[in-house]
C-alpha cells in the first residue's frame, strides 16, 4: 500500500474537516500496523540491506529532534559507554513483534508484556550497562539520527540532588563535546542546595537548556523550589524542557505530578522563562493547548503524540511553536516520526517548521549554531 491510498483509507468514513482544514482521521478506522517494522508501508520509510528503516529523502530534507536520552545512571553505578556501537539498539519499544496504532499516544501501544519489560529494565539502567540500556549510547543515537535525516538532537540527561551521586548531566556534556550533533540540556533538582551554583557551573560548561521531569523528580511545576529553578533559568537564557503529563506505563503514583494545571502559575508568572512541554501533554493536550495558545513563552514538543491532536494544536495556531522530539531510546525515531509526516501530509511548509524550522529558531535563542 502507498502512502496516499494509506492516508485516504485512515480518513474513510470520518468527519471531514475541522474549521482550520485538517483532515481529522476516522475513530471507526485505526491506523493499525503489525509492528514498527511495517512503518515502511506508509511510504515515507523504505528498509536498508539491514532491514533497518531509512526515511526517504524526499520527505524532508533535515530534521532537529528535541527529545533523546542516553542512558542515565545513578549512585556511581554504570555509566554510559560513549564508545560502544552496536549492530541495534535495543529501544523499550519494541521494534518487533508489538502491534501499533498510529491513531494514539505511543506510550498505549504497548502489550502488557512489554511494558513490564520496559518498566524493569528503565529501571536496571541505573545500575548496569547490560540489557537494553547498554545500547542507550551516543553512536547508535547517531546511527538512528543519520536513517532518519536528523541533523542534530537534544539529550535530556535526569539528576537528583546527590551531589556527586548523581553526574548524568557531566555525562551528557561529555558526550556532547565527542559528538557536535547532540546538544546538552542540564539536569539541576529543585531541591539541590547547591541549585543556583550548579546551573550557572552547567551553562559555562555548555549546557544549552534545563530539563525538569516532575513525576521521576518528584515535583510540581509550581512548587516554589521549581519556579525558583525555572526563574533562574529564564535569567540565564535557558529554556525548560519539562516532562507534562501521564504516561501509560509510568506507575500511578507519578501521575498527579505533570498534570497542565500546574503549569499555569510559572508559565503566567514568568514570561521570560521559555517552557517546553514534553510529549505535547500526553493524553491532556488539550489543556496544553489553551494554555500554550495564551501564553506565547510555551512551547510544544510533540514526541509520541498522535496525529489527531498535533492537527489541533496546528488548528490552534501553534505552528510556530511545535518541536519534533522522538524520545529515543523508548522508540525508534521512525515511530513518532511517522506520526508527526501523517499530521502533515499535503502540508509540505507546516512539516519543514515542525521538523526543523522551529528547532532551528529555539537554537537561535539558545546560541547554537544548526
Amino acid at each position: 500500500m502507498d502512502r496516499r491510498s494509506f492516508m485516504i483509507l485512515s480518513m474513510l468514513g470520518g468527519a471531514g474537516l475541522v474549521s482550520g482544514g485538517w483532515p481529522r482521521n476516522s475513530r471507526a478506522l485505526e491506523m493499525l500496523l503489525k509492528d514498527a517494522q511495517e512503518l515502511d508501508k506508509l511510504g515515507y520509510f523504505f528498509k536498508n540491506s539491514a532491514g533497518e528503516l531509512v526515511l526517504k529523502p524526499e520527505v524532508a530534507d533535515k530534521i532537529i529532534d528535541f527529545h533523546t536520552h542516553i542512558k542515565l545512571s545513578y549512585l556511581f553505578m554504570a555509566p554510559v559507554d560513549l564508545n560502544r556501537e552496536d549492530k541495534e539498539a535495543k529501544t523499550y519499544f519494541p521494534v518487533r513483534g508489538n502491534p501499533v496504532n498510529l491513531n494514539q499516544y505511543s506510550a498505549v501501544d504497548f502489550t502488557k508484556e512489554n511494558a513490564k519489560i520496559a518498566q524493569n529494565e528503565s529501571v536496571k539502567q541505573a545500575f548496569t550497562n547490560r540489557g537494553y540500556a547498554g545500547t542507550h549510547t551516543p553512536k547508535n543515537l547517531l546511527k538512528d539520527m543519520d536513517h532518519n535525516r536528523v541533523v542534530k538532537s537534544v539529550i535530556l540527561p535526569i539528576d537528583y540532588p546527590l551531589g556527586a551521586a548523581t553526574r548524568n548531566t557531566h555525562i551528557y556534556l561529555k558526550a556532547a563535546k565527542m559528538y557536535p550533533r547532540l546538544v546538552p540540556f542540564a539536569s539541576v533538582h529543585p531541591y539541590d542546595s547547591a541549585m543556583e551554583r550548579e546551573v550557572r557551573k552547567f551553562k559555562k560548561m555548555g549546557a544549552v537548556g534545563m530539563k525538569i521531569h516532575p513525576p521521576m523528580q518528584f515535583i510540581r511545576a509550581n512548587n516554589p523550589r521549581c519556579m525558583k529553578l525555572t526563574r533562574l533559568c529564564g535569567e540565564l537564557g535557558l529554556p525548560c524542557l519539562f516532562h507534562s503529563g501521564a504516561s501509560d506505563i509510568a506507575p500511578k503514583f507519578q501521575a498527579d505530578y505533570p498534570r497542565i494545571e500546574y503549569f499555569w502559575e510559572p508559565v503566567e508568572k514568568q514570561p521570560g522563562t521559555i517552557f517546553i512541554l514534553g510529549h505535547g501533554g500526553i493524553h491532556f493536550y488539550k489543556e496544553l493547548i489553551k494554555l500554550a495558545a495564551k501564553n506565547k513563552n510555551v512551547w510544544i514538543e510533540l514526541s509520541g503524540q498522535a496525529p489527531d491532536p498535533i492537527k489541533e494544536m496546528l488548528d490552534a495556531g501553534l505552528e510556530d511553536r511545535l518541536l519534533y522530539g522522538s524520545d529515543w531510546p523508548y522508540y525508534i525515531e521512525a515511530l513518532p516520526l511517522a506520526k508527526v509526516l501523517i499530521a502533515t501530509e499535503g502540508a509540505p511548509a507546516i512539516r519543514k517548521k515542525i521538523l526543523f524550522d522551529n528547532g532551528a529558531k529555539m537554537f537561535e535563542k539558545m546560541g547554537v549554531p544548526v
